[in-house]
């Protein structure tokens, strides 16, 4: 039995008090895999940042750990530019 993926393009995110770790998996049209990943601080600036990126990869699916409240802010960026992300229980 062969699996095959529901997604192409899935983009997960950690967010911490001083951190933000991210890690998307994009599948090319010749079926190859292209990893990108980004650290961020946690200012409003690298938030903002982490949305422009996220929003650029038009992602079809992007989930987040809710690591405490560190998840608001940047749940609430990726809203700002029409990403619904969701939030997971580690």
């Amino acid at each position: 039995m062969e699996l095959v993926a529901l997604y192409k393009r899935v983009i997960g995110h950690d967010s911490h008090q001083a951190k933000i770790t991210a890690c998307a998996l994009i599948e090319e049209p010749d079926s190859s895999m292209r990893i990108e990943q980004r650290q961020l601080g946690a200012f409003e600036r690298d938030r903002r940042e982490l949305a422009v990126w996220v929003a650029s990869l038009h992602p079809d699916e992007v989930v987040m750990e809710s690591t405490g409240i560190y998840w608001k802010s940047p749940y609430a960026a990726l809203e700002t530019v029409d990403v619904r992300a969701k939030v997971a229980n580690a």
